[in-house]
C-alpha cells in the first residue's frame, strides 16, 4: 500500500500500463479478497479492463485465481509476480530519482547564477516546503557560494521556531540581518510577499524571484 499512496500522490507520472500492473499488484498482494469493482478505483478503470489486466496477468503466471465459489474470487500474487512487482517498484523509484535529479539542477542553475549577480548572503522570505528543499540544495552544494542568514514568514506560529537550524523571523525584523537579497521562496504567496516588501520600502533590485523570475537573473 505504500508504493500505491505514493504512486497516487504523485502529479507527474501519467497511468501507463506499467504505473497501473504496479498499483494492481501491489494492492492483490495486501488484499487478495479484494473485487474486480475495487480494483477499477485503485487505477481509475473499467471493471472490463481490470479483468483484461488480470487475464494477461494470469497468463503471465504472476497471479491465480482461486475460485471459493460461482461469484468469489481470491486473487493470489504468484512468486513470479512478486518478482515482477519488485522490477516495477525499482523501475518507479529509477524514474523518482531521475526526476529528483533534475529538479535539483535547475534550482542548482537558478542558485549559481543569483550567486554570480553578488547575492552571497541572503534571507528566504517563505518558511515552507520550498525554503526546505532551496537549504537542502545549499548545504549538498557548498560550491554555489550562498548562506542563508534567515528565514522569513508572516505566520506567527513560524515565528521563533528553526528549520534546519535556521531562524524563523518576521519582516519587521528583516534589516537586524546583514544581508545582499531576499530569495521569494513560496509559490502561492509570491505576489503578496512582494508587495509586503515594497511597503516596507525595500529595494526592488534586492528582490529574488525563484518562481516568476522577475528580477530578470
Amino acid at each position: 500500500m505504500r508504493v500505491i499512496e505514493a504512486i497516487k500522490e504523485n502529479g507527474f507520472f501519467l497511468p501507463t500500463l506499467k504505473y497501473k500492473e504496479l498499483m494492481l499488484l501491489d494492492y492483490i498482494e495486501e488484499h487478495p479478497d479484494t473485487t474486480q469493482k475495487e480494483l477499477g478505483k485503485i487505477i481509475g478503470s473499467a471493471t472490463s479492463m481490470v479483468n483484461t489486466y488480470l487475464d494477461e496477468y494470469e497468463s503471465s503466471g504472476y497471479v491465480k485465481r482461486e475460485y471459493i465459489s460461482s461469484k468469489t474470487v481470491r486473487y493470489i500474487i504468484t512468486n513470479k509476480g512478486q518478482v515482477r512487482k519488485n522490477f516495477l517498484n525499482i523501475s518507479y523509484l529509477q524514474e523518482l530519482i531521475t526526476l529528483h535529479n533534475l529538479a535539483q539542477k535547475g534550482i542548482e542553475d537558478f542558485l549559481g547564477i543569483v550567486s554570480k549577480k553578488g547575492f552571497k548572503n541572503i534571507l528566504l522570505y517563505g518558511a515552507g516546503e520550498v525554503a526546505e528543499i532551496i537549504l537542502s540544495v545549499l548545504r549538498d552544494n557548498t560550491d554555489i557560494g550562498i548562506q542563508v542568514e534567515a528565514l522569513v514568514d508572516d505566520n506567527l506560529e513560524k515565528r521563533g521556531t528553526t528549520i534546519q537550524g535556521y531562524p524563523v523571523i518576521s519582516k519587521m525584523d528583516i534589516r537586524k540581518y546583514e544581508h545582499d537579497g531576499i530569495l521569494i521562496s513560496s509559490y502561492a504567496y509570491e505576489t503578496a510577499i512582494s508587495k509586503q516588501l515594497d511597503s516596507l520600502g525595500y529595494c526592488k533590485d534586492k528582490v529574488i524571484h525563484f518562481f516568476s523570475g522577475q528580477n530578470d537573473l
